[in-house]
Order: C-alpha cells, then structure tokens, then sequence
C-alpha cells in the first residue's frame, strides 16, 4: 500500500523514447509506461512460462524485481534465444560407463511460451543492447563476437547475455542483500566478456 515511485538509474527523465531505446539504455520510467500498455500480468505471466515463478502482475515486474537465481534467468533468455521457445535449465545431459556408453540420457524440457516473432524482435532489440547500451560494457572489454544481451542493476549487479550457442548469466552481489553500489555495466558485464 506504498506509492511506486521508480526512477532511472541516474534520476534523469528523457521524456518520450521508442521502447528499444528504453531497454537498451535501462529506462525504468519508460520501461514500467510500456509494461502497464501490455498489461502487468501478461508481463508476470510470460516471466512465469519461462521460469521466473515469484512474478506477480505489479508494476516492478517490468523491471525484472521478482526473485530469480542465475539459473532462473538462464532459463528465461532461452525463450529469446529460442524463437519463443522456453528450455528448463538441465545440470546433467548423460551418465555414461567406464567405456563412455550412454547409461542414462536427460532431455531438457521444451515448450512455446512466446510468439517467435516477438521472440525475434526482443532478440534485435537485446543486441541493440550490446551494440549501443548499457551492455555494450562487454564490447569496451573485447568481447565482438554477434551477441544479445541486458544489464541489471538495483542492491546487486547481473548480465543476461547469450550468442548462438551460449547463454551465460552473471550475477555479482551479497547474500544479504546489501548493496554493492555498482552497476550491472560495471561488475558483472566484465565477468560475461
């Protein structure tokens, strides 16, 4: 029952921007105006098809403030990566003998939680991010190969990117929860590169 006053990062208001450039230079304003277009429970509905089970229909979710492990969110960006296709995260693909026959075989789990066009321009939209915004961090580092990506920050800092064959999460914080005082750019999108 408080009043939800976001701001961006910096305190700045850039008035009126196209939704790609929201996401790539992480307007929170801009971004939460978006999500409540769409309605914030469609948002906290595709973040639960696609594995962020703690997202209600608020308007933080548009922001990416329900909990989530690392693990979570790699799940997540598999639905970008993917055409719409969400892949539950797997620790173990097979166990094998000692002369490396298949004993066990584990398949991830795959399902359609989004529409792969729109799958398609979140995609353009995350390299965008890379090229341009808050993630381009990781090309400052030299890291140049073709790559989708978006940073985070808010106690703690994260970097969600993925190339064609790879998708790595990474996530710089306190177990408390205490703020590290440092954004996602900065702490975590080194670490990806």
């Amino acid at each position: 029952r408080q009043t939800y006053t976001p701001n961006n990062f910096k305190g700045d208001f850039r008035g009126e921007v196209t939704a790609a450039y929201a996401l790539a230079h992480s307007l929170n304003n801009a971004t939460i105006s978006l999500g409540q277009q769409v309605g914030f429970e469609n948002v906290a509905a595709l973040a639960r098809a696609s594995g962020i089970t703690s997202a209600r229909g608020t308007p933080s979710v548009a922001l990416g403030a329900y909990d989530a492990t690392p693990i979570d969110m790699a799940g997540a960006y598999t639905v970008f990566a993917n055409n719409g296709v969400h892949i539950d995260p797997w620790m173990l693909a097979s166990v094998r003998n000692a002369d490396g026959d298949i004993v066990s075989d584990f398949a991830p789990q795959a399902r359609q939680v989004m529409d792969p066009r729109a799958a398609y321009l979140t995609q353009s939209q995350l390299e965008a991010v890379m090229n341009s915004g808050t993630g381009y961090a990781a090309r400052q580092h030299g890291f140049m190969a073709p790559a989708a990506g978006k940073t985070g920050t808010s106690h703690d800092a994260w970097f969600a990117g993925y190339t064609s064959n790879l998708i790595c999460i990474v996530w710089v914080g306190n177990d408390d929860y205490t703020d590290i005082k440092i954004e996602g750019a900065h702490a975590a999108a080194p670490i990806w590169a």
